[in-house]
């Protein structure tokens, strides 16, 4: 949902280095991290995730113009680490099927990865006090109302037209029945002449079609977290309670 689909040769490459250098420091980290686990109960079940994943932002939602990225589940039943790794491998598989450029592969691993970590924490932190399901629907909300907003953040640092957000991307035709705007269009023009639409236009288009999305998330995460609650709760296995005080 917060994907940046832009192709490759737009961003300046420092950006792009800088993308990936980051999101190799992080899955450095997160290998020394997960090495602490229980590999063997991790490495198959990163597989399984890493294919869900793979297949929910590969498919719109129906009349709506996004997809799913199941990202909070995947730190949900993964951890945050793991989560991480899973989105780079779904990201980089995309990136090879034209689902935005190779180069922004790191970028959007931060982006879309940030979900996968700050769902984590949000949920396991809000277990305590509500009920799984719901726990589960307010931390995705939560995390990807906070990777939209960095997916904002990264395309008015980089100062590239917002209209390239939609070029070349699957969901397009969608997207310009439900702005008005034509948006393949303007990306074709800011190749040679730089226009296209400002950054608070395109919020206004999106924000709604991904208010829309994040709804469907958090409740599609909450049912699937809900029912392996019940038929398999070890899968969930986040962090210790606090020791009660003596």
């Amino acid at each position: 949902m917060s994907h940046i689909h832009i192709p490759d040769g737009v961003i300046a490459p420092a950006w792009l280095v800088l993308g990936y250098a980051v999101t190799a420091l992080a899955l450095a980290l997160a290998v020394r991290q997960t090495g602490r686990e229980d590999l063997r109960k991790k490495l198959p079940r990163l597989g399984l995730v890493s294919a869900f994943m793979l297949l929910a932002m590969s498919v719109p939602l129906g009349l709506l113009p996004v997809h799913l990225n199941l990202t909070v589940l995947a730190g949900i039943l993964l951890g945050p680490w793991l989560g991480l790794v899973a989105v780079f491998i779904v990201n980089f598989i995309l990136a090879l099927t034209g689902h935005g450029g190779i180069t922004v592969a790191g970028l959007n691993t931060l982006v879309v990865g940030s979900e996968a970590v700050m769902g984590y924490y949000f949920f396991f932190a809000l277990r305590r006090r509500l009920r799984p399901a719901t726990a589960a629907a307010v931390a995705t909300a939560l995390a990807l109302v906070f990777s939209l907003a960095l997916m904002f953040a990264t395309l008015g640092l980089t100062h590239i037209d917002p209209a390239l957000v939609f070029y070349e991307d699957h969901h397009e035709e969608q997207v310009i029945e439900a702005g008005g705007l034509d948006i393949a269009a303007a990306g074709h023009e800011s190749h040679h002449e730089g226009a296209g639409i400002s950054l608070a236009r395109l919020a206004r288009i999106a924000l709604p079609i991904s208010l829309a999305g994040i709804i469907v998330e958090a409740a599609v995460t909450a049912m699937i977290t809900g029912y392996l609650l019940k038929v398999r709760p070890g899968l969930i296995d986040g962090p210790a309670p606090p020791a009660a005080a003596e």
